[in-house]
């Protein structure tokens, strides 16, 4: 389980890490300006060259709620101003959720992670937090707070890991491109406005029903997309003719012959029994229609399996495919 980081000191001292984590992998490239909507400003920026990823610290003190401002981007020397990709800001006065970033404890593990809550937008009227989800297919974790109900949150990654640049790179790659799509009018169209009420439906449906990840999975949960994405990737480039590989807020991975679901894919990031019985529902309940030689595909870690589980699967033909991750610090996922 993972508990909301809220006290004054506790904050201060996980972002004291974090960018030590952070800057410890680019260089310093002194002040340079960066500019926003409402202005620009000249911090410390780092970074290790064009096309990779900036970072910039600051205390933002006389903001509405106060907080450590946590700017990330892609570097371009030639701009005279670099632009802000997303924000991870940490609220450092209060734990208001009206800042998107925060920090989570999981107390078995002794570990801190960096998350954040989903709300980015688009730079468009009405594109927001339920786009953004739905469209990148991230997966939430719900995080204990002592009063009120569990702050749901993506998790970036341990901010002690040596992995943590790699993984907060990413997911600038990933609102990077969330935003070249909505610019495109890629999210205007009736199947992508289904797609938003059918995340805000799931999620609904799935409140609180992300507790109690077991300390091992914690690691993984923000590969999720990772796997789904290499999973893609991989299956787009077999694609025959007429073929084309989707996901939904429901199913992770699908492949499609016409209107004709043929392949199903569920990624977990555990091999624990509810993962798997999840998973199994999961598969069965949304390829119900589909035709009878549709192909289940469960993607899991490596790891043993309950008892019981594999005569399960061969029974009821589910395919079980294996990922891994690859060692820090140049960590990634890996099919096998």
């Amino acid at each position: 389980m993972l508990v909301l980081v809220e006290g004054k000191a506790a904050k201060r001292d996980a972002q004291k890490v974090m960018e030590r984590s952070v800057t410890s992998h680019l260089a310093r490239l002194g002040t340079r300006n960066i500019g926003f909507p409402s202005g620009n400003v000249d911090e410390t920026l780092y970074s290790n060259g064009d096309g990779g990823l900036w970072a910039a610290f600051s205390n933002v003190d006389d903001a509405k709620v106060p907080r450590r401002w946590n700017a990330f981007g892609v570097y371009d020397s030639k701009r005279r101003a670099q632009t802000i990709t997303v924000e991870i800001n940490i609220p450092t006065t209060s734990n208001a959720a009206f800042v998107a970033g925060f920090f989570a404890y999981d107390p078995a593990a002794r570990a801190t992670y960096l998350m954040h809550d989903g709300s980015v937008g688009g730079g468009k009227k009405g594109v927001g937090r339920s786009a953004f989800m739905s469209w990148s297919n991230r997966d939430l974790v719900d995080v204990e707070r002592t009063d009120g109900d569990p702050r749901a949150g993506i998790v970036i990654g341990r901010v002690d890991d040596s992995d943590l640049i790699g993984r907060i790179w990413h997911f600038v790659e990933v609102v990077r491109d969330f935003k070249a799509a909505v610019k495109r009018g890629d999210l205007d169209s009736d199947a992508a406005r289904r797609s938003i009420v059918e995340w805000d439906e799931f999620r609904s449906e799935s409140s609180g029903r992300r507790k109690g990840r077991r300390r091992a999975e914690i690691d993984y949960v923000s590969y999720h997309g990772d796997v789904v994405e290499a999973l893609r990737a991989e299956r787009e480039a077999s694609a025959g003719t007429g073929e084309r590989v989707l996901n939904s807020p429901l199913i992770d991975l699908m492949v499609k012959a016409g209107a004709a679901m043929t392949e199903i894919y569920e990624v977990k990031t555990g091999c624990d029994r509810q993962s798997l019985y999840t998973a199994i529902g999961q598969l069965v309940t949304h390829s119900a229609e589909a035709r009878p030689d549709i192909i289940r595909r469960l993607v899991i870690p490596e790891g043993d399996l309950p008892a019981g589980i594999a005569p399960c699967l061969d029974k009821l033909g589910v395919e079980v495919r294996r990922f891994l991750l690859t060692p820090a610090p140049n960590r990634k996922v890996q099919l096998l």
